[in-house]
């Protein structure tokens, strides 16, 4: 029962780190190109004048900004899958959790 728990949590771990490995790369991909010139930004904001340098530079702002943040997302969902990837071993020494039964019964006496 326990093994297949444990390959559950592997298998979900993985499309995890998949999917957050997606939503860090296509944004860098897609920044890039944005950069090169290969794309333009959307238009999140329209101007009245055809050229409004300002309504250029927000929009390139705001672009780069939602970028960052998908960025962002990818990232912790990356590393929730690494977590559920890897298995976690607990050690427990017998002399140290004898001495800290002998701490503990010493305080409360």
């Amino acid at each position: 029962m326990k093994a297949g728990k444990f390959k559950v949590e592997k298998i979900v771990g993985y499309v995890l780190l998949a999917v957050g490995l997606v939503f860090v790369f296509l944004p860098m991909l897609l920044a890039l190109s944005m950069f090169l010139g290969g794309t333009r930004a959307p238009q999140l904001i329209t101007s009245a004048g055809a050229s409004d340098p300002f309504a250029a530079f927000s929009n390139t702002l705001l672009t780069f900004f939602i970028l960052i943040i998908i960025t962002w997302a990818g990232s912790i969902t990356s590393s929730r899958g690494v977590t559920l990837i890897k298995e976690i071993k607990f050690k427990v020494v017998r002399e140290s959790l004898g001495e800290e039964v002998k701490v503990v019964k010493k305080e409360n006496a």
